[in-house]
């Protein structure tokens, strides 16, 4: 298990095997931009919710598998057609874990995704809810914009009534797509990223170490 799965999951998963009405397992998030999760992701895709179930590790702990269409990739392999993500937490029969800021998917739901390959081999969302905004159409001009929504693990949750971002917040896919692309293609500049190890930055992007301030 890496350094960054190890400063994960105590915090995120020490709730393991709650009943469904218990109280939440608490984190923290740490903003990331545009950059940082272009940077640290492995996969950053653009793909239709087609399927969702939740299992349980050895350890006891929940996971939501979300499996994806994919309709376009902004990073990672050109033939991806499809690609299974693991969220932390979820609720299988009486049991579940509810975890603070990881991300609410929903089967038909039409999202961009940033995603990172851990040690384990599992594929997360980068930045846990800052890796996945839904593709809504702006009903005010017509282009697709992203929004990220994310209500208490509690409340049910259905994409097809998320609400819309006020005018001045919103941001357009294709902005955010070209940012990714012009970021992938100009390489990672060597800082360090909230909670994504050096080690594992230098690896993901073929390079000779780098000096910084840590």
């Amino acid at each position: 298990m890496s350094g960054y799965e190890r400063a994960l999951l105590p915090g995120l998963l020490a709730a393991a095997a709650l009943v469904v009405a218990a109280p939440t397992a608490q984190a923290a998030i740490i903003p990331l931009t545009t950059a940082q999760l272009t940077d640290a992701s492995d996969y950053v895709v653009r793909g239709t919710v087609s399927q969702m179930w939740v299992d349980t590790d050895d350890r006891g702990y929940h996971w939501t598998r979300v499996e994806l269409e994919v309709e376009a990739t902004y990073k990672g392999p050109a033939d991806l057609d499809a690609l299974r993500l693991d969220v932390m937490g979820g609720v299988l029969g009486t049991e579940g874990t509810m975890v603070v800021y990881t991300p609410r998917f929903d089967v038909g739901e039409e999202v961009l995704v940033f995603a990172e390959q851990l040690d384990s081999g599992l594929l997360v969302p980068t930045g846990m809810m800052q890796g996945k905004a839904t593709v809504r159409i702006d009903p005010d001009n017509g282009r697709e914009m992203l929004v990220r929504y994310n209500p208490p693990q509690e409340r049910p949750y259905d994409h097809r009534f998320i609400p819309h971002p006020d005018l001045a917040v919103r941001i357009y896919l294709d902005d955010i797509v070209t940012q990714v692309r012009e970021r992938d293609l100009a390489g990672w500049d060597g800082e360090p990223i909230p909670g994504k190890s050096m080690e594992r930055l230098r690896q993901m992007h073929l390079q000779a170490p780098v000096e910084v301030n840590r």
